[in-house]
């Protein structure tokens, strides 16, 4: 589209000023303020910030000096006053107006008479702290109108723009609850959730072992998965690695190593087979021994995870200590993409893999609990087994937001990508997922200046999955890769894949999206 010369300038202006943040009344206005079209009238201002209320003189009064040797004798016929008051709220003002007139000062005769019903509306705005509007509608005496006014003096200007400046509310965004579990648990001999509810899985402490020391392959190497098979993707950087179900199936921790800005981070991933839940945990920088193992012991059939140096337990899907000295401490998570190994090594050829090659005598071709992924059967004690809305072993993305709850099954997703601009409690959220490519990711769309941004699908360019409505593409670690907004990362969310029977175990009542 090309625009003329003064079609442009029009558009830039109307552009300008949609853009330009609002002017906050403030105490700084209080001033005389006047119209240099219309001599002989003039306004007096005073905003009390107390009760959010602003008084206002309208006055006039006789714009020629008068005579030499003459005297102005106050309370004329021809000199009138219209006061107008009433509560102020962010940039406007919305007063009634009162009609004054008569009345001499200091005198022994009555004082002024004025209508206590008001004669009139009034509404104040202000471009900014030297210009503003006066709109009056005063039906009783058949006037309306419009009347720009401006200071008469600048002198509480640098006041003004001060206390404007700091009226402006600070952006703010809901922040993910540090927690999915209850904001503060009470404590009980230091468990966090009833002791009977923590129950002996059989194995024992370390009885399915953790992999310390993984070892990496290319994609091309020995332990390369079958096509669709399920793998936890984690890029970190320029690090990207792939972990098999297969393996996780047998070990369930994996305590890694990536370099983040030329330092070793050492990064827990963990993969709970029982509820189908994949996590990644950044261990505390004070913990001597940051490694976690296999407690033997479940919670809400979930994994229990133990670290090696204080032998706290740790609920993988609270993502939170519930026993021992760490007990509601909540470790920082990093995101994860769980998709099948064809769809995640054709987004990153260069990936490393999991290797087989984990120390352990492990058949790993052979699924360890039979025909648990498909039918309804429960190894373990877990509440809420009536919800069946959806099949006990259906996966489903699902989201915590406060006491707001949700999930998107992973079935319900269309065969391409699907991009869903949703909210969840007070958080504005975009969900993508793919029934064929078995994934589903979820990140706030309010970024840190408050924009909140409009998302649409994009079909066969993974990693990028979705773009905004001002030209970003984003990926489906959340991360613009293109566009006004390249480099920019969406907040994570208190999300991740995991059965229905679990999740609504943990969090009963969810909403479904249909």
């Amino acid at each position: 589209m090309r625009l003329g010369l003064a079609a442009l300038l029009t558009w830039s202006v109307a552009a300008i000023a949609e853009e330009a943040p609002p002017f906050y009344i403030n105490p700084g206005l209080n001033d005389a303020w006047f119209n240099a079209d219309t001599p002989g009238q003039g306004f007096l201002l005073t905003v009390y910030p107390d009760i959010q209320s602003v008084f206002l003189a309208w006055f006039t009064f006789d714009a020629e000096r008068p005579q030499d040797g003459a005297m102005a004798v106050l309370g004329e016929p021809g000199q009138r006053w219209l006061t107008a008051q009433g509560p102020y709220s962010a940039e406007t003002a919305e007063l009634t107006v009162f009609s004054t007139q008569g009345g001499v000062f200091d005198a022994a005769s009555p004082p002024a008479a004025t209508d206590p019903a008001g004669v009139g509306t009034m509404t104040l705005e202000f471009a900014d702290c030297t210009e503003g509007l006066v709109t009056y509608d005063l039906p009783g005496a058949g006037l309306s109108g419009e009347i720009p006014i401006a200071r008469l003096s600048n002198d509480n200007v640098p006041l003004c723009i001060e206390l404007a400046e700091a009226a402006i509310p600070a952006c703010s965004r809901p922040e993910p609850d540090r927690s999915h579990g209850v904001d503060d648990p009470v404590v009980t001999n230091f468990h966090m959730v009833p002791p009977i509810d923590i129950v002996d899985g059989g194995p024992g402490p370390d009885g399915i072992p953790a992999i310390d020391n993984p070892v990496f392959e290319d994609r091309a190497g020995p332990s390369t998965p079958d096509p669709q098979q399920l793998v936890v993707g984690i890029r970190i950087g320029d690090q990207v690695r792939a972990y098999p179900h297969d393996i996780l199936d047998w070990h369930e921790i994996v305590n890694d190593n990536f370099l983040v800005n030329d330092q070793p981070q050492p990064l827990s991933l963990s993969y709970c087979p029982l509820t189908g839940s994949a996590m990644l945990w950044k261990p505390f920088e004070d913990m001597n021994d940051p490694t976690f193992g296999t407690s033997g012991t479940l919670y809400y059939s979930n994994l229990v995870l133990y670290d090696r140096e204080t032998k706290t337990l740790w609920s993988q899907m609270l993502e939170q200590g519930i026993r021992g000295l760490r007990v509601t401490d909540i470790p920082d998570r990093l995101p994860v993409v769980e998709t099948t190994w064809e769809t995640w090594s054709s987004m990153y050829p260069g990936t490393q893999v999991l290797s087989r090659d984990t120390g352990y005598s492990r058949n790993y071709d052979d699924y360890p609990y039979d025909d648990y992924r498909d039918d309804n059967t429960i190894l373990f004690p877990v509440p809420n087994l009536a919800d069946g809305r959806l099949h006990r072993k259906q996966r489903v993305l699902g989201i915590n937001v406060g006491d707001h709850s949700k999930v998107y099954p992973i079935l319900n997703f269309p065969a391409g990508i699907e991009v869903l601009n949703d909210q969840v409690g007070d958080m504005q959220v975009v969900v993508a997922g793919s029934r064929d490519r078995n994934l589903g990711v979820v990140f706030s769309r309010q970024l840190e200046d408050c924009t909140v941004l409009e998302f649409e699908a994009v079909q066969n360019s993974l990693p990028v999955v979705m773009r905004d409505s001002e030209g970003s593409e984003w990926d489906l670690f959340g991360q613009a890769v293109s566009g006004p907004r390249e480099g920019t990362q969406l907040q994570k969310t208190n999300s991740y894949i995991a059965y229905w029977f679990a999740w609504t175990a943990f969090f009963p009542g969810s909403e479904i999206n249909p």
